[in-house]
């Protein structure tokens, strides 16, 4: 099956962005899926900081553990 589809693209520094959908989306809907779309890279955003974070308690403890054995 064929679809016409629009795309939006975008320039940011030295890459390209795409957005693709079908041509007779609603404008609506095309926003609530860059909602979503933003949601989830916040969400991904978090779980790096959470990462890092605990990853760092995790050498600090260590490091706090080894001058404690000295």
């Amino acid at each position: 099956m064929l679809k016409n589809i629009s795309k939006m693209e975008v320039k940011v520094g030295e890459k390209i962005y795409q957005f693709l959908c079908e041509m007779d989306s609603s404008l609506t809907d095309v926003k609530e899926a860059l909602s979503q779309f933003h949601v989830h890279i916040c969400y991904v955003e978090e779980s790096i900081k959470k990462q890092l974070q605990e990853a760092r308690e995790r050498e600090s403890s260590e490091e706090l553990q080894e001058a404690k054995a000295e």
